[in-house]
């Protein structure tokens, strides 16, 4: 079982930098009882091992066990149930509720049947099907129109169904004499027909004196504006009417009032099929999450540790996929305190999110983008670096935003971090910013943390005392005459010749000219590249 946890896990920029935004959105329910659902799952933190792999292996099992067709159909069923609460709250505090929400009440309960009908996967069972509304149902089902709407019929009550009898002979009565009394005046005024309301009677068309029961409302010289008031008895017949029709009237309000009674009895019932909804459009979402992308089963250890092969950051492999290019998938292991190195472009930065990633990932209980993995749960995820200043406002510059960061970072002392450095000090004195993230891996080393840096310092992981990783960089050194191509072909060309993987190397590496030939790639003018490798 899991608590809630005040303390965000995600601080600073790290949210949006790992892509958490992204993966919410990708595993996100479609009804409001399901983000209601979701709204109130805690996500799992250090000490919850057990209960989140057991999340991730029910998804993991869902996905295989259960097609695609019988999920959308279901969570369409859900996301186009009504939201009873509101109703059922009226029906508690007392009040009688109108034909339209008897009317939405019958959705919801068809919605229920519906998915108590197609849910019959075992898969589903550990997530637990609403209970049968059955005989709630039995008593709202009369009411339903094939015109989807919700009538009181006659077959709610016997007693509604002999007054609206009686209604109906006492309407024709009344109509009948009303017929009667008009029929007597036209002939009086000798005019073909007298209409119900207010008419005008032609002065040309008047022949003797108009009868007692025309009432004359406005004279003009052509014509008199006339109605005829209700005589005797017309008027006896309105009253019989007008007595049985309250009669009915009250009779439906009675009637409403049992099924609103019944409706309160069935309200408990109402609430756990509510949240038995909601809980099943959340699963499902991830569901459809592990069945979408290339997922696994992660192994969840209880030290902090990120080992995984050939993982994949979705949010930029979606965005690869939408211009025609493809994502490579990249594996490491990180023990304690790590260090990544390479070229610009070469995906540093991606790998730091890559480990984000699949860390949220695991708190959320959904299977992680990799081929194998073996994670651990952290009670804070942690982004210093590039964009750290937009959090800070305008009053620090990048550095220092960076060290407010790390400065909060180490008074927070979360019991165990995930902690993603992106180019720390590069926009300070470089013989200052290096020494100064040497001093920062030695502090971090400490920690109960896994702390993965990229930084274009050298020698960094062997002075830091870190595992040193390194993206793999150009296949070729030189990308030759690149600078007459376009943007997006010069980016598809570095593509090309650029090995994204990482590995893990032991001593630093040497100097390479990928720098100037990325930015040969990208245009830059061909006299200034080849000057630079004569410098360099």
């Amino acid at each position: 079982m899991m608590f809630a946890v005040s303390r965000p896990l995600w601080v600073g920029r790290a949210r949006s930098a790992i892509g958490a935004d992204w993966l919410e959105a990708a595993i996100a329910p479609a009804s409001e009882c399901g983000r209601r659902r979701r709204a109130s799952e805690p996500l799992y933190r250090p000490g919850e091992e057990r209960a989140a792999h057991a999340a991730i292996v029910r998804t993991a099992q869902a996905a295989r066990r259960v097609n695609e067709r019988t999920l959308n159909a279901l969570r369409h069923v859900v996301s186009d149930a009504p939201d009873p609460r509101g109703l059922i709250a009226r029906a508690r505090a007392g009040d009688v509720l109108a034909d339209v929400d008897l009317f939405e009440l019958l959705r919801f309960l068809e919605a229920v049947l519906e998915v108590r009908a197609s849910a019959t996967d075992h898969a589903f069972e550990e997530i637990g099907l609403p209970p049968d509304p059955q005989r709630l149902w039995s008593v709202l089902a009369p009411g339903r129109t094939p015109a989807r709407t919700f009538y009181l019929s006659d077959s709610f009550d016997e007693e509604l169904a002999l007054l609206r009898a009686d209604a109906a002979w006492r309407r024709i009565a009344s109509d009948a004499a009303r017929s009667r009394l008009f029929e007597r005046v036209a002939r009086y005024a000798g005019i073909e027909q007298v209409r119900d309301g207010e008419f005008i009677l032609l002065r040309e068309r008047i022949h003797g004196p108009l009868p007692p029961a025309l009432r004359v409302l406005r004279e003009a010289p052509t014509y008199l504006l006339c109605d005829v008031p209700l005589d005797e008895e017309a008027l006896a017949a309105l009253t019989v009417l007008d007595t049985v029709n309250r009669s009915v009237a009250e009779c439906e309000e009675r009637v409403r009032a049992r099924l609103t009674a019944q409706v309160r009895e069935n309200a408990g019932m109402l609430e756990a099929a509510l949240e038995a909804l909601g809980a099943l459009d959340s699963f499902i979402a991830r569901v459809r999450f592990a069945q979408t992308y290339a997922t696994c089963v992660p192994e969840i250890v209880d030290r902090p540790l990120l080992r995984f092969e050939g993982a994949r950051y979705l949010p930029l492999d979606a965005s690869l996929a939408e211009h025609g290019r493809a994502y490579v998938p990249i594996s490491l292991q990180l023990d304690g305190v790590g260090v990544i190195t390479g070229p610009n472009m070469g995906g540093k930065t991606t790998a730091l999110r890559t480990c984000g990633f699949l860390a949220t990932c695991l708190a959320y209980g959904v299977p992680v983008p990799a081929k194998a993995a073996s994670l651990s749960l952290f009670d804070e995820i942690a982004w210093v670096g590039a964009g750290s200043e937009l959090e800070s406002g305008p009053l620090l510059s990048a550095f220092g935003a960076e060290i407010t960061e790390m400065r909060g970072f180490f008074e927070r002392g979360p019991s165990r971090a995930l902690l993603l450095i992106d180019e720390f000090a590069c926009t300070t004195a470089p013989r200052e910013g290096r020494a100064l993230l040497i001093a920062l891996l030695e502090r971090l080393r400490g920690l109960d943390a896994c702390v993965f840096a990229a930084t274009r310092f050298e020698n960094i992981a062997q002075d830091g005392g870190a595992s040193h990783f390194a993206i793999s960089g150009l296949r070729e050194p030189f990308l030759g005459d690149a600078g007459t191509l376009d943007l997006e072909s010069a980016l598809a060309r570095i593509a090309s010749v650029m090995d994204y993987r990482v590995v893990r190397i032991d001593e630093q590496s040497a100097h390479t000219a990928d720098a100037i030939g990325l930015a040969q790639a990208l245009g830059l003018d061909r006299e200034v590249v080849e000057r630079s490798l004569k410098l360099l």
